[in-house]
């Protein structure tokens, strides 16, 4: 017997009590024991209502989620996993279509190709159906139109009003990207292929179009409970709706940590339920046991000011104390954040009471992180990045970084074909030939090879489909060019006027070299004249990478990338990072030694080594759902935590929601730093702090200059 009253608080009891016959709604706040909640309702149902494994069905949103709590039910009841329906919707999608596919025309015998198939898939059917679209540079690549439309199926919208919300500097028009939609289905159900949004799409079709099946799997499962329901979207709440039947419903979940509307989470599916549940009980669970008093102090104070229905207002209650409030740290710019942070995390480990794996580094955004990576390889602390690859090792970095590498070395041809072959129609023969005219030319007449590339004999030699995007990346190299040349001259002319000069126009890493350490002692009035002094100068590493960061490859990656506006951020921090370098080739330089550290060392995230002595660093959105002794939060100013995006469309409610989940990660340690300067669309401006600090009583956090 389980003595459910002793292992739960009253407000989790209430939940996993709550009468089966009628739906439910469980607001669970971070911290407050979700999943033993779901988990002990399962228990309860089975042991205290006799209902049946079989009468089950349990949706989750990761198998790792659903096997965790079936383990646990098992533990309780000695029930065991497999007489339960439970797994995440795709799987379970997957087994209804196996079952029952043939009565919409699937055979129970399918094939599910996994993303890069598919994305293959769509490429062919698009190139069948439009022989001539992906030679078009204004048209979406394969990867980026597989995302167009899986956002529309999952959203439940047609493709334009899809591509209208969330996709519209695409110029490709709508009724184009439709009939490659429908020639991609067709070529699936011929194949008899399924991608992984079919499981869900054929599942929600195979139920409305069934009414005998649907009431059939209604009688079934008397009792369909679904996990994080705040992330669901439409496509997933309605087949929930379809399957509870207006009632067998428990829905555990959290309007405040509802963070991934950027691929279909619905807000609404949670805050209208009870107007598509009018019998809905809700309830509420608010006592955290993760973090302490004053941290959950800061973190409630963080949606204060959020519009939410007053049945869905939370506030989290403590179950444990502590002694430290929330710090706040302001940095002079990103680089002397990442030495702060880095000497921090440095001071925390030697005192001993915490490991290097207690420790996370949060940001909204990858680039953020970048500084932070260089400081702590020099301080020698391991870390394992768990939101992506690290920053140089990223592939649009990288297509930079190689235009600059040619040319100053024409002759790497390596690097030439690293960035070419974005071009319509060249293959690595086409990239050979081209560059092998290009060079007999130069050799012949003695122009440089990006010179010779804007010739229109070269341009001859071009496939007419790329002909004009590679007028575009010749001009663009060859502009570089000239800007290095330009840095050699000045260069020189430096180190003829000697310390003179240097005194007289300090440059952008002098300038925050010289106040980094006691930034407090610079007037708002000195800042501005220094920052003057320092855009003055033409041509500095900044500058040439900046250019290399704009034009063709920019309008390359609109058609490659979901994310090309967050990859445009990652640039303004190359920017910053070129602009410590007083010389583009020691630039340079460093950058092909940071990536060659990089990529020479093992990523324990990855590879699955044992990272319990590794500091973690993540996004934000990476870090949902786990938590850590000590968390800092990095970059907390307008403009990068919400972005700057959120704030032109007016739109930060979920950036606020994102600044709660950060916030509530922690257990007994939160410190919350931000830049007071860095660099926004390749210029340096000044910094204020988040919005979100604003918020916060100045009383719950310590501050530090």
């Amino acid at each position: 017997m389980i003595d459910f009253s002793a292992e739960l608080n009253g407000s989790q009891m209430s939940a996993v009590v709550s009468p089966p016959e009628r739906p439910a709604l469980v607001l669970a706040g971070a911290g407050s024991g979700k999943t033993r909640t779901l988990t002990y309702r399962v228990a309860w149902l089975l042991s205290e209502c006799a209902i049946s494994p079989s009468e089950i069905l349990l949706l989750t949103f990761t198998n790792k989620a659903a096997v965790e709590m079936l383990d646990r039910v098992y533990s309780l009841t000695e029930c065991e996993p497999r007489r339960f329906w439970g797994g995440t919707f795709h799987s379970i999608g997957n087994r209804f279509l196996r079952i029952e596919g043939r009565s919409i025309g699937i055979s129970s015998d399918f094939t599910i190709m996994d993303s890069e198939d598919s994305v293959s898939a769509l490429k062919n059917a698009a190139e069948k159906a439009c022989p001539k679209f992906f030679s078009n540079k204004e048209n979406p690549r394969p990867a980026l139109l597989m995302d167009i439309i899986s956002y529309a199926r999952n959203t439940c919208l047609s493709i334009p009003r899809a591509m209208a919300e969330r996709f519209s500097w695409i110029e490709t028009p709508a009724e184009r990207i439709a009939d490659i939609a429908q020639a991609y289905t067709l070529a699936k159900r011929n194949g008899n292929l399924c991608d992984f949004d079919d499981l869900l799409e054929l599942w929600l079709s195979l139920l409305e179009s069934n009414p005998d099946i649907l009431e059939k799997y209604r009688e079934r499962f008397a009792n369909v409970l679904v996990d994080e329901y705040q992330d669901t979207n439409a496509l997933q709440c309605r087949i929930l709706d379809l399957l509870a039947g207006g009632g067998h419903i428990t829905a555990v979940g959290d309007d405040a940590q509802c963070i991934y509307s950027w691929r279909g989470a619905r807000l609404d599916n949670i805050l209208r339920f009870r107007e598509r549940y009018p019998a809905a009980y809700i309830y509420k669970i608010e006592q955290n046991y993760r973090s302490t008093a004053q941290i959950l102090a800061f973190a409630n104070c963080i949606l204060d000011s959020m519009p939410v229905d007053e049945a869905y207002k939370k506030t989290l209650l403590p179950a444990r104390s502590g002694e430290a409030l929330p710090m706040v740290l302001r940095a002079l710019d990103s680089s002397s954040q990442g030495r702060m942070v880095a000497s921090m995390i440095l001071e925390i480990i030697d005192a001993g009471r915490y490991a290097a794996g207690d420790i996370a580094v949060l940001y909204r955004s990858h680039f953020q992180s970048m500084d932070l990576q260089l400081c702590l390889q020099e301080k020698h602390i391991d870390y394992v990045i768990t939101s992506g690859v690290k920053f140089f090792e990223q592939s649009h970095i990288k297509d930079v970084i190689a235009q600059l590498r040619w040319v100053a070395n024409p002759s790497d041809f390596v690097s030439f074909w690293r960035f070419v072959k974005f071009l319509p129609k060249i293959g690595e023969k086409t990239a050979l030939k081209i560059y092998s005219a290009a060079r007999e030319i130069s050799e012949k007449t003695g122009e440089s090879l990006p010179s010779v590339l804007c010739q229109s004999k070269i341009h001859s030699k071009v496939p007419q489909a790329a002909r004009e995007i590679f007028a575009d990346m010749a001009s663009s190299l060859a502009e570089i060019e000239k800007m290095l040349l330009c840095e050699k001259l000045q260069n020189s002319k430096e180190l003829e006027a000697g310390d003179a000069w240097a005194e007289s126009a300090p440059s952008q890493a002098d300038f925050f070299d010289r106040f980094a350490d006691n930034s407090s002692a610079l007037s708002e009035s000195a800042e501005h004249s220094c920052f003057d002094n320092a855009l003055e100068r033409a041509h500095t590493p900044a500058d040439i990478v900046r250019y290399a960061c704009s034009g063709w490859y920019v309008n390359a990656m609109k058609t490659m990338y979901e994310d090309w506006n967050d990859r445009v951020d990652d640039f303004d921090a190359l920017v910053e990072y070129a602009a410590k370098y007083a010389n583009f080739w020691d630039f340079l330089s460093n950058v092909s030694l940071e990536m060659s550290e990089s990529e020479g060392s093992k990523n324990p995230g990855l590879s699955g080594e044992r990272r319990s002595d590794r500091v973690r660093l993540m996004t934000v959105h990476q870090a949902k759902g786990l938590e850590f002794p000590v968390v800092f939060v990095i970059g907390a100013a307008e403009g990068l935590f919400p972005t700057q995006r959120s704030i032109d469309e007016g739109d930060v409610e979920e950036e606020r929601r994102l600044f709660y989940v950060a916030a509530t990660r922690a257990r007994d340690h939160l410190i919350i730093t931000y830049p007071r300067a860095g660099m926004v669309n390749g210029v340096f401006e000044e910094r204020v702090q988040s919005r979100f600090l604003e918020s916060v009583p100045r009383q719950l956090y310590s501050i530090s200059f």
